[in-house]
């Protein structure tokens, strides 16, 4: 059933498990990176800090990928000027942001 502005439940349903198997991979990168070179480390999270919002997720799961994919910009931007290492503010900022984001499915 499709409500007035075209947006179903069933679009969002699908938009969420999208924006989760994103937020998995995220995570996964994430780790990649924590046990890489520096050079490899800024391959891969410039990669991810090219990442756009899930299209027709729930309002709740673009907020909190949108927050994640935010971190994972600025530590992104952090590793270009020098490296962040894993226990770095930046780095646990963006993995809790990440975790966050993968926990509003159990909301």
């Amino acid at each position: 059933m499709t409500n007035t502005n075209g947006f179903d439940r069933q679009s969002a349903q699908t938009g969420d498990e999208r924006s989760l198997i994103k937020g998995r991979y995220c995570r996964s990168i994430l780790k990649v990176a924590a046990i890489s070179t520096d050079h490899e480390a800024r391959i891969l999270l410039n990669g991810l800090a090219t990442e756009q919002p899930t299209p027709h997720a729930s309002a709740a799961m673009t907020d909190a990928e949108r927050a994640a994919l935010a971190a994972i910009r600025e530590l992104a931007g952090h590793q270009h000027a020098r490296s962040a290492p894993e226990g770095s503010s930046e780095w646990m900022r963006a993995a809790r942001a990440i975790q966050l984001w993968l926990n509003v499915q159990d909301q």
